[in-house]
């Protein structure tokens, strides 16, 4: 019996080395050993024994009638001879030896008695045989019996105390060279726990962590509330009611900014051409190489501001102010306004970004959740810039992050994917991706690592996970032929798919029957 430990918190127990996926049950009753010594067979009654009774059976009754013939025939005949002497010497005193032939007929009859009684009890003495080496028998098959048993108790009691000391459940764990893990469907309640688990050990394993949660359903309440159980320091941001704490363009140069701001600003989006980009690009290198050094969303925007005919901006000084209305004449600012105010529109959620600048980060736990507000722009270009903001810190070769967990990562572009992907693979740093549904932007991206599957409820979703995975090979095991009687004879052929790990996916039994 396992014992089993009740624990007030559990969650402290999560927190060890040794990063685990989940548990696997593993029945222990499956490594005990049969004792290999059969046990001794019975002890049999030598055949000889039955024979000889067989013989005895056989030949009693002839025995009988033998011994009595000739017994009581010689002692007639005996009889006989002495009654011709005794006339042969009638009148004398002497018998001539008549009394002889007597005493001899009467021993003869006893002798033929006799060998009729002891044939008579041949059988029976030949029973008495059999019984006792019977006995004897049993009583040395007993004894070997109970020294065997002895043997294979202490051989059981000797593979129980063995199995009693496995574990009965396994962890699951990815493989030491695997530098990603992709997991696939299942529900938000699954997700949590899987997060709770696998977060538990890869905090005590590879260390500092970085979260990013994009399902607006905070799933990592129960790894944060590990965390503080475990005495390690966990920072939380809830963007975009936190975004003032939480600069993610802080410490770019100027170009790297505009890269970055004109990346989360087109995204994946199809229809804008490569023109309207290298426009964006040109005017915001223009706006940060008056504003640098010192650079941010909101002096950005009030440099757009400035623009568009609005010049007075307490984030910009008066030169500033004047350099920017030096770029661009009267009537260039009015032929670019559309755009001027669509790159406003779209920076100006941003605006509060770094306004009260913390040391995001640099915690052991950094969880960085999305509100719950559902899809819009000002969210698509958070999540955007929350993703090159992971790939910087993931660049930062004195950044404490041991791993990097993306919640809900099936809106973020595969190209960005690859490149976290290819960035924590070079620096050794385990990347972990929650995708909740197997759709073409998935599809495009998995595959980089290890890939776990949860609960697929879409039947065209887990089509392709079968599609993934290996729907297996189809091969005839064996094709029996049974006679069941009269001219009816049933063949049937079963069939096994096997898939590219091994498993058994399908029985499927054919069967025909031929007249």
């Amino acid at each position: 019996m396992a014992e089993i430990v009740s624990y007030s918190d559990p969650l402290p127990q999560l927190a060890t080395p040794g990063e685990r996926l989940g548990w696997i049950f593993n029945d222990r009753n499956l490594y005990l050993r049969r004792y290999p010594e059969p046990p001794p067979p019975p002890r049999r009654v030598p055949a000889h024994l039955y024979e000889r009774l067989m013989r005895a059976e056989r030949w009693a009754t002839k025995g009988i009638l033998i011994s009595i013939c000739v017994g009581f025939g010689l002692a007639g005949l005996l009889v006989c001879c002495g009654g011709v002497v005794s006339m042969g010497s009638a009148g004398s005193d002497d018998d001539g030896g008549g009394w002889v032939y007597s005493f001899l007929a009467t021993l003869v009859s006893i002798g033929g008695i006799g060998g009729a009684v002891i044939a008579g009890m041949a059988p029976l003495i030949a029973r008495s045989s059999i019984e006792t080496a019977r006995q004897q028998a049993q009583h040395e098959y007993h004894q070997a019996y109970a020294a065997w048993d002895g043997r294979r108790r202490r051989h059981d009691m000797q593979q129980r105390r063995k199995v009693d000391a496995m574990c009965e459940w396994s962890a699951v764990t990815p493989a030491a060279s695997t530098r990603r893990v992709d997991i696939i469907g299942g529900t938000m309640y699954g997700w949590e726990a899987v997060l709770t688990v696998f977060g538990g050990s890869l905090l005590a394993t590879r260390g500092g962590m970085t979260l990013v949660d994009f399902t607006g359903e905070a799933l990592c309440g129960e790894l944060m509330q590990l965390g503080v159980t475990t005495d390690r320091t966990v920072q939380e941001y809830r963007l975009p009611s936190q975004l003032a704490q939480l600069d993610l363009v802080g410490g770019l140069k100027p170009d790297e900014l505009v890269d970055c701001l004109v990346e989360a600003m087109y995204g994946d989006a199809q229809g804008p051409s490569r023109a309207d980009r290298s426009q964006d690009s040109m005017l915001l290198r223009e706006l940060c190489g008056v504003l640098a050094p010192n650079l941010g969303m909101a002096r950005l925007l009030a440099a757009l501001r400035v623009l568009t005919d609005r010049p007075v901006q307490d984030a910009l000084t008066p030169q500033e102010t004047a350099r920017l209305l030096d770029l661009r004449s009267g009537g260039s600012r009015r032929q670019m306004y559309q755009q001027l105010r669509r790159i406003e529109a779209l920076l100006h959620p941003l605006e509060v970004m770094g306004a009260e600048p913390g040391d995001a980060g640099n915690a052991d736990l950094t969880c960085l959740i999305a509100d719950s507000g559902g899809r819009n722009a000002q969210n698509e270009l958070l999540k955007d810039l929350l993703v090159q903001w992971l790939a910087r810190r993931v660049l930062r070769e004195s950044a404490p992050t041991g791993s990097l967990v993306i919640i809900g990562a099936d809106e973020v572009h595969h190209r960005s994917i690859e490149m976290l992907s290819t960035l924590c693979e070079r620096r050794g740093i385990r990347l972990v991706l929650f995708f909740g549904h197997l759709r073409e932007e998935s599809l495009r991206t998995i595959g980089g690592g290890e890939v776990a599957l949860m609960r697929l409820d879409n039947h065209q979703e887990a089509t392709q996970a079968a599609d993934f995975i290996g729907k297996g090979h189809r091969f005839v095991l064996s094709q029996l032929t049974r006679t069941l009687g009269g001219n009816d004879t049933h063949a049937r052929r079963y069939v096994l798919r096997v898939g590219d790990r091994g498993r058994l996916l399908r029985h499927q039994p054919q069967r025909t029957d031929v007249q």
